[in-house]
């Protein structure tokens, strides 16, 4: 496991990631603030709503809130592209016009001819889904000889303390739902639980309500910020392992690599069907594009779509 990850972690340093190199743009830090607000706003507004009943935001005012998300999840593409641009023109400065095709088909090209190259640091000959499948067999046989080394009394107290699986937090999460509703049930006044039916109905819409308003609606604001800020934070601490430790390498930077290399492998495929791809892209640059090129894009769009025509038809 340490050869391969000393290999991978030598790639990576090669090729690091374009949003490497999109820390000092401006829409970085635009969309880095935007998270933090809507996530600060929304906690504020729980803690509120839960320690003086008294909330911050009103339902109006959290719908909003949700639709700005829109242009984060557009600012998180600029600053992939961005960083994908910024990295051609260093490697590129003569060059006077740079759009995102170009700069994603030269970094991996470049994958390609480094994985390709005359060092072959792999020791593979030009088939990068025999690679993959190969570092797996040999990542996953070494993981296992090394958990069978260790003592088991150990290795499940180490595990106790860590984080749980998904299965184990959606039903820590039923039996903390389950929990409350207990309580809530059991503080109820008897003419509330035998009452009318229509008086338990109102009861019953007004306590839906409150959670969503409450609990699902901030939480599910709070997914999106959430996840970008702690998988920033989580990728803080990976660096700090990487630079501790010269051969640590996660489980998951390894599949991501694993990854990577089916996508180059796909990338010298012929696509029969483009026009999803297509659309996309094109979406993906009205959503990234200034205001100002805006005009320039449509066009662009318009001759595609004209010479998309042309090919069909001949």
């Amino acid at each position: 496991m340490r050869v391969i990850s000393d290999k991978i972690r030598h790639f990576r340093k090669t090729f690091r990631p374009p949003i490497y190199y999109a820390y000092g743009s401006v829409i970085f830090w635009l969309s880095a603030v935007l998270a933090a607000l809507i996530l600060g706003l929304t906690l504020s507004d729980l803690y509120l709503r839960i320690a003086l009943t008294r909330p911050l935001l009103s339902p109006r005012a959290q719908a909003g809130l949700f639709l700005f998300e829109v242009p984060l999840l557009f600012g998180i593409l600029q600053i992939y592209f961005a960083g994908a641009v910024t990295r051609y023109r260093r490697l590129h400065p003569s060059v006077r016009r740079v759009n995102l095709r170009t700069a994603s088909t030269s970094l991996s090209r470049e994958k390609r001819e480094h994985l390709n190259g005359i060092f072959e640091t792999f020791g593979h000959k030009d088939d990068l889904r025999l690679l993959a499948k190969s570092l797996i067999e040999e990542w996953e046989w070494r993981r296992e000889l090394k958990q069978r080394a260790q003592e088991p009394l150990w290795r499940r107290a180490v595990g106790f303390f860590g984080p749980t699986s998904a299965s184990n937090f959606a039903a820590y999460v039923t039996g903390l739902v389950a929990v409350i509703a207990g309580i809530v049930i059991a503080t109820m006044s008897p003419e509330v639980v035998f009452g009318s039916f229509w008086d338990f109905l109102d009861n019953a819409w007004s306590l839906i309500r409150m959670l969503w308003l409450g609990i699902v609606f901030p939480f599910a604001l709070c997914v999106l910020p959430g996840a970008i800020i702690l998988s920033g934070m989580k990728n803080v601490v990976e660096a700090l392992l990487e630079w501790l430790d010269d051969l640590y390498l996660s489980r998951t930077a390894f599949y991501h690599f694993i990854s990577e290399l089916l996508e180059l492998h796909d990338h010298r495929e012929r696509l029969l069907q483009r026009r999803t791809g297509a659309r996309l892209y094109w979406l993906v640059r009205l959503g990234t594009a200034p205001i100002s090129e805006l005009p320039g894009v449509w066009r662009r769009i318009k001759r595609s779509k004209e010479l998309g025509k042309r090919f069909s038809n001949t």
